[in-house]
């Protein structure tokens, strides 16, 4: 069991985003039936747990394994995994606040408020810290650049979507004026840096071609910043009239603007995404823990297509929002059940396979593959 815990690795947290945001969306789901939104319940709780039982191990790790854990930092992979942690935990915040009532009474918004602040100082760690080593300590070339770049910097910009969320409980106009602040100031600081990336991953993917199979699925991750996007800025925008008044109406709108710009542009890179898949499917596929990039970015770019659907109540958005989910669904059930199965038959062990693989690309020369024709 020591070993266990030893080598458990932050990539692990991806299983927590994923189920997470499958659940949020079945009780978020427009006009769903009853039992989706208890089952969406029974799913957050679940996942609730999960995500806690992963924090016991990160900080077990910590405690039985310092210097290991300090490799992770600067290790060029698993370091970029470090913002599953608050995201994966943002999850389970926006279900307290969402699903938390019923099972909890009103300590559930309580929750939500304290676990959003550790989620806030995670988010600011893993977009601050990270990227500086990425300067001083990492060895990244261009041709290894990939989507789980973004994992980093993002937390931040979901840490504001779920801002947006808890903003209504929040007591007081100066407290939620300066709520609102923080919340568009965790936004602006991670949406800028992530567009800067997604140009540099543009032009990698356009210099250098598509990665490893073993990275196949990182192109997804893009798609999340996009939808974590959308959601904090409409999120925050239904609010700006209340904490800024007049000037807050043109705020609203302007938001909206930008949403539906991302969106936009999130509906071209969901089909690149496709087609890449594809692309790679049919030369081989292998599993590992990146498959569960299939699930959380598809899964925010749904609600954000949700809540712009809820702004303008165009029925092709409505639509695509309600296609965009069961195709998520049919992700996360694949994906949970290879992970169920490997892990149970013993071929993915506590640090994944993805760690394992990812870990060799970083010391090797770039080869050649099937991918490169």
């Amino acid at each position: 069991m020591l070993g266990f815990v030893k080598h458990f690795t932050p990539n692990w947290f991806t299983v927590g985003m994923g189920t997470g945001i499958t659940a949020l969306g079945a009780y978020l789901y427009p006009d769903g039936p009853h039992w989706l939104k208890l089952l969406g319940t029974g799913l957050w709780l679940f996942n609730a747990v999960l995500v806690g039982s992963l924090l016991v191990l990160m900080v077990a790790r910590w405690v039985f394994n310092w210097s290991g854990s300090v490799k992770i930092l600067h290790d060029p992979v698993q370091s970029m995994f470090l913002g599953a942690v608050p995201m994966a935990l943002a999850t389970v915040i926006n279900g307290f606040v969402d699903m938390g009532a019923p099972i909890f009474g009103p300590v559930a918004v309580h929750i939500a408020f304290w676990l959003w602040g550790l989620d806030v100082v995670m988010a600011l760690g893993s977009g601050i810290v990270v990227p500086y080593l990425m300067f001083v300590s990492h060895d990244h070339r261009l041709d290894k650049l990939t989507g789980i770049w973004l994992m980093p910097v993002v937390p931040a910009e979901v840490a504001a979507a779920s801002g947006a969320i808890l903003l209504p409980h929040v007591v007081g106009a100066t407290a939620q004026a300066n709520f609102m602040v923080v919340s568009l100031g965790l936004w602006a600081l991670s949406v800028p840096l992530a567009f800067l990336m997604l140009g540099f991953l543009f032009l990698r993917l356009a210099l250098h071609r598509l990665p490893p199979a073993e990275m196949a699925i990182s192109t997804w991750i893009s798609l999340g910043t996009l939808g974590t996007g959308i959601m904090g800025l409409v999120g925050l925008g239904k609010d700006m009239p209340l904490v800024f008044g007049a000037l807050g109406h043109a705020m609203q709108a302007s938001a909206l603007i930008a949403s539906f710009a991302l969106w936009g542009f999130g509906l071209w890179w969901l089909t690149l995404s496709i087609l890449t898949t594809v692309h790679y499917a049919r030369r081989g596929l292998p599993f590992n823990l990146g498959w569960w990039g299939l699930t959380f970015p598809l899964g925010v770019f749904t609600g954000g297509t949700d809540m712009l659907y809820d702004q303008l109540h165009v029925s092709l958005i409505g639509w695509l929002a309600h296609g965009f989910y069961w195709l998520l669904v049919a992700f996360w059930s694949l994906v949970f059940i290879r992970t169920l199965a490997e892990f149970v038959g013993g071929r993915l062990n506590v640090s994944g396979t993805l760690h394992r693989t990812l870990h060799q690309m970083s010391l090797e020369p770039r080869v050649k593959t099937g991918t490169d024709d």
